[in-house]
């Protein structure tokens, strides 16, 4: 049984196709699979390794793409308020001037509105940041021109759309996907086997749990490895949880959890045995950066000496609670160039800039389509540095996406682009492609040993095994 369709699935190396090449000279795609694994691993044992996930790798969790306006977050909108969804309607239609692609209407609305839709997902063809943004837009506007006088509804219709918000990301709550269920998954170990198939006595986050036991396998000798993500929802906190790894987020303090950008700068030791005054880093450690915000972030009822800055962050039990889903801290906003100037959002983009534009820097993108030009702009800045590595895990990569595309046409050797349905899916990745640090390194003890002994053998010697052309 084959680990992968050859056809369906590329590797490239600036324009190269490494795939097509490997697979006509490898006996068996496990071999491909381990020259991937050895090649991941090469740049993971760099000083500064940095990953950036976006929405393709919390869809298996049950989240849904928010890049188009979601079709839950309408419905809710509808079923909460009958003014609201006109109000609703009519954003759309101003922002709906030009088609972008085959439209039909839905039946569970009133047809009479006429609003454009993608036929694949009966979404609104309107980005959800996008409407945000003008709401809130418009609401400045009208807070400038009638300041208390106001009577429009904009603010109410941005608490709404961003409870739909909570409800759509709230990973916790969200069943899993029927297809992660019923879909056997592929695996060079056991290849007829379940292995891959998320099992009902198994967490819905087993693949961020292996990714994550995976990466904690660097040396230690080496800088923590950074995990940013564009996504609202808690997938990686759950997991952190439950593997008991600590990660610094930016925010301080366990009762009241408030946002102090210092604590990126932080790390975690325990002493050492001796009177020397020695310590050791704790091993299980991440930095951890949400750049668009998070579900559990809100604005604090009250500022002091203690929060400064005024945010705070919350189980979403509680937010709930506090009926505090309309007022969570996301980045809402198309024009996001103009949104990094503000807490915490500078401070958060600073530290993504500066950790990636280190020298020996690698960064992994996973499930991120690079059509957010905040994100391109410091990612195009680190490719100016020689010693800067873009990998790029994606389901679709090149094939319809005009960003990676576009990318790919650079023809630079240290742009990396994994995709298709095994090589780009972030499943596959966690549970496939990462490397075990522990089992490589004893098979290239004993390839090492194995060299050693055939070069001191001058009788019918062997060829070395070449480790360099597993890269």
């Amino acid at each position: 049984m084959d680990l992968f369709d050859v056809t369906k699935n590329n590797i490239f190396v600036g324009q190269t196709d490494k795939l097509q090449e490997w697979h006509s000279n490898d006996s068996d795609q496990g071999k491909t699979v381990e020259r991937i694994r050895l090649m991941l691993k090469h740049y993971l044992e760099l000083d500064n390794v940095s990953f950036l996930f976006g929405s393709g790798t919390s869809i298996h969790l049950g989240a849904v793409a928010i890049r188009n306006f979601p079709v839950e977050i309408e419905k809710h909108i509808y079923e909460k308020c009958t003014d609201l969804f006109s109000l609703f309607i009519e954003t759309v239609k101003s922002l709906q001037k030009s088609s972008i692609e085959q439209i039909e209407d839905w039946e569970l609305l009133d047809p009479e509105h006429s609003i454009k839709r993608i036929k694949s997902s009966l979404e609104i063809a309107v980005e959800f940041e996008s409407l945000l943004n003008f709401l809130i837009s418009k609401s400045y506007i009208l807070e400038q021109e009638f300041g208390e006088s106001r009577d429009d509804k904009v603010d109410e219709l941005i608490r709404v759309i961003k409870e739909g918000l909570f409800k759509v990301c709230d990973v916790e709550k969200r069943d899993v996907p029927q297809w992660l269920i019923d879909n056997k998954k592929n695996s060079e170990n056991e290849q007829q086997n379940n292995q891959g198939k998320l099992l009902e006595n198994e967490s819905k986050y087993i693949f961020h749990e292996k990714f994550l036991k995976t990466l904690l396998q660097r040396p230690l000798n080496l800088r923590r490895a950074n995990i940013f993500t564009a996504n609202y929802d808690l997938s990686f906190e759950y997991t952190f949880d439950r593997l008991g790894i600590h990660y610094i987020d930016g925010f301080s303090g366990f009762h009241r959890r408030c946002f102090k950008p210092e604590t990126f700068e932080y790390d975690i030791f325990y002493p050492g045995s001796t009177t020397a005054g020695k310590v050791q880093r704790i091993e299980k450690v991440v930095r951890y950066y949400k750049l668009h915000g998070s579900l559990s972030w809100v604005n604090s009822e009250t500022r002091d000496a203690s929060n400064i800055y005024g945010i705070e962050e919350l189980p979403l039990g509680l937010i709930d609670q506090k009926q505090k889903k309309g007022e969570i801290i996301v980045y809402p906003t198309a024009v996001k160039k103009s949104y990094t100037l503000d807490l915490p959002y500078s401070e958060l983009f600073r530290q993504f800039s500066s950790t990636i534009n280190q020298s020996q820097s690698v960064l992994f993108t996973l499930g991120y389509a690079f059509a957010d030009e905040h994100f391109n702009d410091i990612i195009f800045q680190a490719l100016s540095s020689p010693s800067f590595t873009l990998v790029i895990v994606d389901f679709n990569g090149t094939d319809g996406n005009p960003h990676i595309e576009r990318i790919k046409n650079l023809n630079d050797s240290r742009i990396i682009i994994l995709q298709g349905e095994f090589f780009g899916d972030f499943l596959t990745f966690a549970d496939t492609l990462m490397p075990d640090f522990y089992n490589i390194d004893s098979n290239e003890k004993i390839a090492s040993t194995l060299n050693k002994y055939f070069e001191s053998n001058t009788e019918d010697k062997p060829k070395p095994i070449d480790l360099e052309g597993l890269f």
